[in-house]
């Protein structure tokens, strides 16, 4: 949440409650476009990047759920924001070294897809249990690491030409089968704020309006 709060106590709080209405409806304007402003500039900087530093393009639904919040006019008080509309934003944002520990619910192995699974797009061709890759089967494999992993094998569907829907017939790793995945925050509120508060209180300022970020 940004919000902007006026200086000098009650009575100045008091004078803006006073204040022209065109002034207030342009005080709303410039939260309603740094709001949008902010959702920009969170999308292309901090969810269009490479992973793993930044979310990347294969989280399309989260990318696409960032959205301005309505904007409150209260005493003395202008609130406004963005919000990131799915259930797993809070694996993803949070203050610089949280790391959200995921653990399946109800089965034995969280399915990690492979590149062969992904889409150039970044996207999941389908789930693992999905008929996308035809029949498939487990295989352990020994990572460069020397430790064992289990890996799901299928086959991939021909997308293009006189073939397309039917099987290809290389068969290609698709998923890891992990117990649990550690997965740190990349989007960072306090990058966000450090980029939107000098904005917001330019632009209030612009208005003869002086505000503290927070």
């Amino acid at each position: 949440m940004i919000k902007g709060d006026v200086l000098g106590g009650d009575a100045a709080k008091a004078n803006l409650r006073r204040i022209i209405p065109s002034v207030l409806d342009k005080a709303r304007a410039v939260f309603i476009a740094e709001a949008t402003a902010i959702s920009g500039y969170v999308r292309t900087t901090h969810m269009s990047g490479p992973r793993p530093g930044k979310l990347g393009v294969r989280t399309g639904r989260f990318r696409g759920s960032v959205r301005p919040l309505p904007i409150e006019m209260l005493p003395g008080i202008v609130k406004g924001g963005i919000g990131f509309g799915t259930e797993y934003a809070a694996i993803h944002v949070g203050p610089k070294g949280q790391i959200t520990e995921i653990k399946p619910k109800g089965k034995k192995f969280l399915t990690i897809p492979l590149d062969a699974a992904m889409t150039k797009a970044g996207v999941s061709r389908g789930a693992a249990k999905s008929r996308v890759y035809g029949e498939t089967f487990f295989h352990w494999v020994e990572g460069s690491d020397g430790k064992k992993k289990l890996i799901l094998f299928g086959k991939l569907r021909t997308m293009k030409g006189k073939r397309t829907g039917m099987l290809e017939r290389t068969i290609v790793p698709l998923f890891l089968l992990v117990r649990s995945v550690k997965v740190p925050t990349r989007v960072h509120p306090e990058e966000i704020m450090s980029w939107a508060v000098p904005r917001i209180v330019k632009a209030f300022s612009d208005l003869k309006i002086r505000v503290t970020g927070g």
